[in-house]
């Protein structure tokens, strides 16, 4: 499974921490050894990673791990999110790190849509009335359901994710749309540029889509939960940590708002986590952007830029472009290309 096709001659080896989409690995194994980590327990990986040329990650890696990765030219994130990766240490070893941003924008603006729309009509607490307790209580539920069309949305992070997600909702719901980034003036046009606390006052969705940085963590919190209306709904799309999940707890118990989930601060999300038990939320494993055709398309992008660096290329984007100098020392050092 993890040897290259035969009668071609290959001495790279490509270290995937989960597997990637098939025809791409067939793509990949035509250039290179593919090998899927066997665990993703820290001592193992540590112990597989030795004489890897790429690393390819879609689960968490520690630096503790990437000390022991004496021989890899880069690391391509597969997906956005660079919190998954030591990108401080690699950058100290000279490692460049490199992501896929905007390839999984539809699938995940796509995921909130539906959240919306499960929020607005219940459409989960009709389908589980309807099991539970009949026909007639599954249909008393939908006296309280709404439209999404006239309503406000608004998206924290408008990057590839939330501008694909004001698409949707302006042009195909005829949704108000406001948003919160920090230049506001790469806002589209239908895009109304609001303070963070002007999405939490007048939104009706408030759609979390930003990155978890310094700033963003725990940026839902306790006070900016306090000035939702009655009866809004807050999706989060981005990482757990953009919420303070006591603080979102406490709001849902006290039946204010309502809440779709696909992150948590703890993942997977302990048994014991008190919104297991909780009506007026909605919860999903962190799966927003996993679907056939992103899961392609970001698979395209990482094998492109895992044979730029075979080739002893630098791949775009570069999440440490301060590196660039030492990763083609290291790169040459390490006998590149192949």
């Amino acid at each position: 499974m993890n040897q290259p096709k035969p009668g071609v001659p290959v001495s790279a080896i490509v270290l995937l921490t989960n597997p990637i989409d098939p025809d791409e690995t067939a793509r990949l194994r035509e250039h290179a050894q593919v090998r899927v980590a066997s665990s993703m327990d820290p001592q193992a990986l540590a112990e597989e990673i030795r004489d890897a040329d790429v690393l390819i990650v879609r689960s968490p890696v520690s630096a503790e791990v990437l000390e022991h990765a004496h021989q890899l030219r880069g690391i391509v994130r597969h997906g956005a999110g660079v919190d998954i990766v030591p990108v401080v240490q690699a950058t100290v070893m000279g490692i460049p790190v490199s992501n896929t941003p905007g390839a999984n924008a539809i699938a995940v603006a796509e995921y909130a849509v539906g959240q919306m729309l499960l929020l607005s009509r219940r459409l989960h607490m009709v389908n589980a009335l309807l099991r539970s307790e009949g026909w007639s209580a599954s249909r008393a539920i939908s006296d309280h359901a709404a439209e999404l069309h006239g309503k406000t949305v608004g998206i924290i992070g408008v990057g590839a994710i939330g501008e694909a997600l004001a698409r949707m909702c302006h042009y195909g719901f005829g949704m108000s749309v406001i948003g919160y980034r920090r230049d506001p003036s790469k806002l589209p046009d239908y895009v109304g540029a609001a303070s963070i606390d002007d999405v939490f006052q007048m939104a009706d969705f408030v759609v979390l889509a930003c990155p978890l940085t310094a700033e963003t963590r725990g940026l839902a919190n306790r006070r900016t939960l306090g000035l939702m209306k009655q009866g809004t709904s807050i999706i989060n799309v981005s990482r757990g940590a953009v919420i303070n999940q006591s603080d979102l707890v406490d709001a849902l118990a006290q039946q204010k708002i309502s809440a779709a989930l696909d992150v948590f601060e703890s993942q997977p999300l302990p048994d014991d986590s008190p919104l297991r038990t909780m009506s007026n939320v909605i919860l999903s494993s962190h799966v927003a952007g996993i679907t056939n055709e992103s899961m392609r398309r970001i698979s395209q992008l990482c094998v492109s830029q895992t044979l730029d660096l075979l080739a002893g290329k630098l791949p775009t984007p570069l999440v440490n472009p301060e590196v660039t100098q030492r990763a083609l020392e290291r790169m040459a050092k390490l006998n590149a290309p192949f």
